[in-house]
This record gives structure tokens, C-alpha cells and sequence, in this order.
């Protein structure tokens, strides 16, 4: 499989690519029914969450360091559009990150267990 997002030089081994679609529906029980009365309304849209997990291997600490680095950027204050592609798509999707996490153990020096959280989204 091909995994790519943009502004990092790799992501190693994907190791599982999660997708969530919620439809955000506007819900309204009425007081003192059953949920056969329940008001359901499609008012705010879709929002699709892609999470990637993943371990980056490294040939010295300087490779890990450099994609530690490039894995907390992605997340800067100032948020802009990447695409990601994976072979799951047919064209790639633009994403906001939402959340970067990562594992470093210092008994493991030369990998990096990671998870990005990313968020569908319009090319503005």
C-alpha cells in the first residue's frame, strides 16, 4: 500500500488507516415518548475522520529526530490543507490534522510508534 501526506518525507510502515463518516444529525426526543417520536433532522452535514497508525524506522537517531520533527509540524498553530493519498482513494483527499501522537522509547531508539487524526475538508 502507498501512503503519503503532504510535508512529511515518509510514514513508514502504516500499519492501520481508519475511517469514520458522521452525519452530525440534529436529534429532538420528544418529552414523555418513546423514541418512535424522536425529531431527526439533517442540518449540519458530514464529516469524515481518517487515523492513521503507524512506525517509522530509522537508519541512525538523526532519521528519527527529522521525522519526529516533521510528525509535530504538521500541527503548528496555523493549520493548512494537506492531501493525503492512500491507495484506498482515487484521487487524494484534502485534510486538516487534527491531532499528531507519537511513542518513543528510549530501549528502541530507532523507531517511532505514531497516530494522525485528520479531518476531511473543502480546498479553500
Amino acid at each position: 500500500m502507498t501512503y503519503q501526506l503532504d510535508d512529511m518525507n515518509s510514514l513508514g510502515t502504516v500499519t492501520e488507516e481508519r475511517q469514520n463518516k458522521d452525519a452530525q444529525l440534529f436529534q429532538q426526543p420528544m418529552p414523555g415518548s418513546d423514541s418512535s417520536s424522536t425529531f431527526v433532522l439533517d442540518l449540519f452535514g458530514a464529516i469524515r475522520t481518517i487515523t492513521i497508525k503507524g512506525i517509522y524506522s530509522g537508519a541512525a537517531i538523526a532519521n528519527v529526530k527529522t521525522f519526529i520533527g516533521e510528525l509535530t509540524a504538521l500541527i503548528n498553530g496555523t493549520q493548512t490543507v494537506r492531501t493525503y493519498t492512500s491507495d484506498l482513494f482515487t484521487s487524494g483527499i484534502n485534510v486538516y490534522v487534527q491531532l499528531v501522537d507519537y511513542n518513543y522509547e528510549a530501549g528502541n531508539p530507532l523507531n517511532v510508534e505514531y497516530t494522525i487524526q485528520m479531518i476531511e475538508t473543502l480546498l479553500i
